[in-house]
């Protein structure tokens, strides 16, 4: 029997033969050439991103807020660029924060190193650092989430009783005499409560914590359709949803909200929220999200386009037997 050679197979054949190296290679190319050189994507903010962004740039200017950081590396793509850009905007409007984890044990040294971070960021420009202890602190791992979500619901100075943090330069003190926390008393005196999730601690927090502080939640993208039903219900004032939250807040933070810019376009149009609210143009604004979104768009145009030859090769070789 003789074998058969790529010369001798139907073109149909061919196209369902495509090594599987080939395809890893054109994979490899066209999910890192994006990475590299960012592709523009038309983009028009969801409202729940469009209201986050709003309740983060109306924050009180040196007022205080929560961050439940519940995300480890596994989820750096997208819960990591949800944190860089929750910290961008809350440095650049001189908000200070205290940092929770109740999900992981390893998530209040991933949040911190996120922050040293983004201080090496604004470092490099010359921008103020955020102080440990006077900007911000970090409050560690609790590992009863129900059971701290309903301390923090009940008596938010209660519930962190006891927690120390450093100083650089000084010896551990207590946070309640960090500047962080000079204008909370009670858990009403809290701004917001933002909570970055990639596990179940979203719903814990919105059962203990629903109507005593304003919540907004940054989650992983398949865990949008839960959080979605929870902020069209009002019990959040904003929400995040995966990396199209992400590249939402980046496009917001470079062009505003309702703002014509220099080239008399207005890029985010909202008439959900009317305001004009300026973002920060020229600063570092893009990251994971416009690094990542681009390259997400492309992956699925390959897997699409891989499919719909590999589907075209099996009819043209069912038609070729045929005939």
């Amino acid at each position: 029997m003789v074998p058969e050679t790529q010369e001798s197979k139907t073109m149909g054949e061919k196209m369902q033969s495509v090594p599987k190296w080939v395809l890893y290679v054109i994979l490899f190319i066209c999910t890192s050439v994006p990475l590299f050189f960012p592709i523009p994507v038309p983009n028009k903010p969801f409202d729940a991103s469009v209201d986050l962004f709003a309740k983060l740039m109306k924050l009180p200017e040196g007022s205080s807020v929560l961050i439940g950081s519940d995300w480890t590396n596994s989820t750096r793509g997208e819960s990591g660029g949800e944190m860089e850009a929750l910290l961008r905007i809350l440095m650049r409007r001189n908000i200070k924060f205290a940092i929770y984890s109740t999900a992981d044990p390893q998530a209040p040294q991933v949040a911190i190193d996120t922050v040293t971070r983004i201080n090496a960021e604004r470092k490099a420009k010359g921008q103020k650092e955020y102080v440990r202890f006077q900007d911000w602190v970090s409050l560690g791992y609790f590992a009863n989430s129900e059971g701290e979500n309903q301390a923090i619901a009940s008596d938010v100075h209660k519930a962190f009783s006891g927690k120390q943090d450093v100083q650089p330069g000084h010896p551990p003190q207590d946070v309640f005499s960090s500047p962080v926390f000079k204008d909370i008393h009670k858990t009403s005196d809290v701004q917001l409560l933002i909570l970055l999730s990639a596990s179940s601690t979203d719903t814990i927090t919105i059962e203990r914590l629903n109507g005593k502080i304003p919540l907004a939640f940054m989650v992983t993208g398949v865990m949008v359709p839960q959080e979605q039903v929870y902020y069209q219900s009002g019990q959040l004032v904003g929400m995040c949803g995966g990396l199209k939250g992400v590249y939402d807040l980046e496009t917001m933070m470079e062009y505003g909200l309702n703002v014509k810019g220099p080239d008399g376009v207005i890029h985010n149009v909202s008439d959900h929220v009317a305001d004009e609210i300026p973002g920060f143009a020229g600063e570092q604004n893009f990251g994971k999200g416009a690094g990542y979104w681009p390259t997400l768009h492309v992956a699925l145009t390959l897997l699409i386009l891989a499919v719909f030859i590999g589907n075209l090769g099996m009819f043209l070789s069912r038609a070729s037997r045929k005939s």
